[in-house]
């Protein structure tokens, strides 16, 4: 093998080594949303089942209201059904294809 080819390897097995040994790097750091953190879609009527709804790809009952309140939703985990939660950036992806709108 040719030193350039050698040098492409070896920089390729560093590469593939460090995403073995340290997968964790490239994880998020979310939990499950609490109460506090959800309060902004549990005030407005409706909004919190449009988005369970929307989990679930029925978008039809979400608002301009409920998706205001849906941006201002902090980063975490999304508590739909007992055994499901989503990251509130898919809520917020729906909400934005729905309404076409970088600032709801």
């Amino acid at each position: 093998m040719k030193p350039k080819q050698i040098k492409i390897m070896f920089f390729l097995l560093i590469v593939v080594a460090a995403m073995i040994f340290r997968p964790s790097e490239a994880q998020l750091k979310t939990s499950i949303c609490t109460s506090k953190q959800t309060t902004p879609i549990t005030q407005v009527a409706g909004c919190f089942n449009a988005v369970r709804l929307a989990a679930d790809k029925d978008s039809k009952l979400l608002t301009r209201v409920c998706c205001r309140a849906v941006k201002t939703l902090d980063d975490c985990l999304l508590l739909v059904y007992p055994d499901r939660a989503y990251n509130t950036y898919i809520f917020k992806g729906i909400c934005f294809e729905k309404f076409n709108e970088s600032l709801l």
